[in-house]
């Protein structure tokens, strides 16, 4: 069993781990602050406490944090996206080729370009739509759940409804749903292969361990 300490921060990457060189944000720091200190430290530094938090606080925080999820992008409309698909060189090249087959009176060429022009931007648009569409629900569907301690009792929560501050407890195959700053470990191994590449599993050292 694994404990480990919620610190919610930007979702840039440090720039030690990336090599991408950029200033660090503020977020960043104050997680890289709280990794140096000592857990009991670490912990009067968020305000919780070994035991968890109390619903009562988690629920202020979540409202007051957000939820622990990626920022959804804005959908654009229909018009910008028939503008944006418009604007694919191969669509501008039958455009350019009716124009072109109109002002010379071929208006058969014109007429069988822009059917082509039609079924290809209006295709595009429905199965991307009912992609999306279908991706949206089955998320909703689906959702991932951490086991916190909350009133120190463990519970299982959603990714989402995590907050600064939780204690979160990792077990084997579980997913890491966040920065977390490690509490307490024993023999912890975590995948990074979705990250760096790395196909074998890399073990992380925690100074302090439960006994």
């Amino acid at each position: 069993m694994t404990k480990s300490i919620f610190v919610k921060v930007s979702e840039s990457r440090f720039a030690k781990e990336a090599k991408i060189p950029h200033a660090l944000s503020e977020h960043e720091n104050f997680l890289i602050n709280v990794c140096k200190l000592t857990v009991n430290d670490a912990l009067q530094k968020l305000h919780t406490f070994p035991a968890g938090l109390s619903t009562q606080e988690a629920e202020q925080r979540l409202h007051k944090y957000g939820h622990n999820e990626l920022a959804h992008t804005k959908k654009i409309g229909f018009l910008a996206d028939i503008f944006n698909r418009i604007k694919s060189p191969l669509v501008i090249q039958l455009l350019i080729i009716a124009l072109v087959s109109g002002f010379i009176g071929e208006i058969k060429s014109t007429f069988i370009v822009s059917c082509m022009v039609l079924l290809s931007v209006g295709l595009s648009y429905v199965l991307d739509r009912r992609s999306n569409n279908a991706v949206e629900a089955l998320g909703k569907r689906v959702q991932t759940h951490v086991i916190t301690l909350r009133d120190g009792k463990e519970v299982e929560i959603p990714i989402s409804k995590i907050v600064p501050g939780d204690i979160v407890l990792l077990q084997a195959g579980s997913i890491i749903p966040a920065d977390l700053r490690l509490i307490s470990a024993k023999d912890f191994f975590v995948s990074q292969s979705i990250l760096t590449g790395e196909s074998m599993p890399i073990e992380k050292k925690c100074r302090s361990t439960e006994k």
